[in-house]
């Protein structure tokens, strides 16, 4: 059986529970097989209203069934669906069949009767046992009931250090984020990513490295720092302007090799990959060391092939400070504006990342009016922004990160395809609306940082609440970045005369495959 006419069947099943005739539910199933859609919800709606329409009565039962949803574990928005309760006591129980479907329709109702607005299957798993409890199986409730934190200790243990697991993701979503920007990411519109630690750590932090007393020391000191205080950040966190820390100790060639050598070896103690940045130019956190810019250019020039690396520079004169050929590494421009690198694809003019927000602008087109769909996103930006205020303050509460600057930190928001978007309108040319719609993202998020899908986990989701394939907003060819005004977005090239041009245009950021 295929998706659409499972989820057909499923819409037959509760129009029989609502108490319509076969003839009835044998009429509206041929309509509806004839949409050409994916879309639950439009078929509900539209089975919803042929029913009103031959059996009022069963119309309005239904429609009281089809306000039930169940915000689900996999972060969906589904259907409430009696039989998934009967399975599971069945399943996890002795209990006899009959005594299940009894207490189920008695939660059913129950249900119905309250207007539980965050209905989940842990909710509804309490509420069954409430039921087993009355019903004096106590023994079928010990092995049904679910094992789990209470919300004052989760509450009380974020106040001591960083926690992050499924109750904390439970707990947030049930306690801190708000109602709306939690239907948002549950209905597909929306994907906040690190929902586990909203409330005690921010996504991505840079360091800032620091000279010690010896090469060794300095390269020690940058690595036991990410060690320590990675489990205050989602992301590993990146070292920034390690090269000009080292560079006082460099005398020579073989010096600087042998210093690579170490820092290589080094990096591989974490358990995750942190990346590293090589800057070509004095970045102002070092403007006290100037005099060492040759010295740790050399050092980059040791680097910068490696995985991990994010070449730093601010002009395209920089790129003559070291060796390109058969080299491929990633570009941050810092000529219109310092950044700090991340990781190696995230970087930020502050130190830190509190926030990343994606947003699936795919499944907010599917409205196909292009007056409604900036209207939606414009909505959807007063609720990022709330939740950008609302998280700022959570950490802010927090003694163990005081020593981070998080007032200075910026919110990420990542895209889906800008040029696929002009597919979901009609006479809309793709290159002008996704330019069209750049220009309003800049407008609504002028205070927030703009990157392709922050996750495979958000394109997963993304992918399934749209009901296609959904393409990330990433790297854009020579040509593109070239013929856009303005791209904040990943550029590729495989030449310095392509990297210089995209230095030129202010493309952020540059994958180079070096071939000449």
């Amino acid at each position: 059986m295929n998706l659409i006419e499972e989820k057909i069947q499923i819409i037959a099943k509760e129009m029989q529970e609502a108490n319509a005739s076969p003839w009835t539910i044998t009429k509206i199933l041929k309509e509806i097989n004839l949409l050409n859609t994916k879309s639950s919800k439009k078929l509900r709606e539209k089975a919803l209203e042929l029913l009103k329409e031959l059996d009022p009565e069963a119309g309005q039962t239904y429609e009281a069934f089809s306000r039930m949803t169940v915000y689900t574990s996999k972060e969906n928005i589904e259907s409430f669906n009696r039989g998934h309760i009967i399975k599971s006591l069945t399943k996890e129980t002795s209990i006899a069949r009959s005594v299940a479907e009894k207490i189920t329709i008695e939660i059913e109702n129950q249900i119905k009767d309250s207007k539980i607005d965050f209905l989940t299957p842990a909710l509804i798993r309490e509420l069954v046992n409430a039921k087993l409890v009355t019903y004096g199986f106590e023994e079928f409730r010990n092995n049904y009931t679910r094992v789990g934190e209470p919300v004052y200790e989760v509450k009380k243990k974020f106040l001591i250090e960083p926690y992050a697991n499924l109750s904390t993701k439970e707990y947030n979503f049930l306690s801190v984020i708000p109602k709306q920007i939690r239907k948002e990411h549950f209905g597909g519109n929306i994907f906040i990513e690190d929902v586990e630690g909203f409330s005690s750590r921010p996504y991505s932090y840079s360091f800032i490295a620091e000279t010690k007393d010896t090469l060794e020391k300095t390269i020690i000191n940058s690595i036991k720092q990410i060690i320590q205080n990675k489990k205050y950040f989602c992301l590993q966190p990146n070292i920034f302007g390690l090269t000009f820390a080292c560079a006082p100790f460099l005398k020579n060639k073989a010096q600087t090799k042998k210093a690579a050598a170490l820092i290589l070896e080094l990096i591989q103690i974490p358990e995750k990959e942190f990346s590293i940045s090589l800057e070509l130019f004095t970045p102002t956190a070092f403007e006290k060391s100037g005099e060492h810019k040759l010295k740790a250019t050399a050092l980059s020039n040791f680097l910068a092939e490696e995985s991990k690396s994010v070449v730093c520079v601010d002009s395209k004169y920089s790129m003559k400070l070291i060796e390109t050929k058969n080299k491929s590494f990633r570009i941050l421009n810092c000529s219109n504006s310092e950044y700090f690198p991340l990781n190696n694809e995230l970087f930020s003019p502050t130190q830190g990342i509190d926030l990343f927000v994606n947003i699936n602008l795919e499944k907010i087109a599917q409205c196909k009016e292009e007056g409604k769909f900036f209207e939606k996103l414009e909505k959807l930006s007063t609720e990022i922004k709330k939740l950008s205020e609302l998280k700022k303050e959570l950490l802010l509460e927090k003694e163990y990160l005081k020593e981070l600057k998080l007032g200075e930190m910026k919110t990420a928001i990542g895209l889906t395809s800008l040029t696929e978007l002009a597919k979901n309108f009609e006479n809309t040319k793709p290159r002008e609306f996704a330019n069209k719609t750049y220009r309003e993202l800049n407008r609504l998020f002028k205070d927030e940082l703009l990157f392709g899908l922050g996750s495979k986990e958000a394109q997963k989701k993304f992918d399934n609440t749209s009901g296609k394939k959904v393409y990330p907003q990433g790297s854009m060819n020579f040509e593109e970045c070239l013929d856009s005004k303005k791209c904040c977005f990943t550029g590729y090239a495989t030449t310095t005369k392509e990297v210089n041009e995209l230095i030129d245009k202010k493309v952020k950021q540059i994958i180079f495959v070096g071939k000449e």
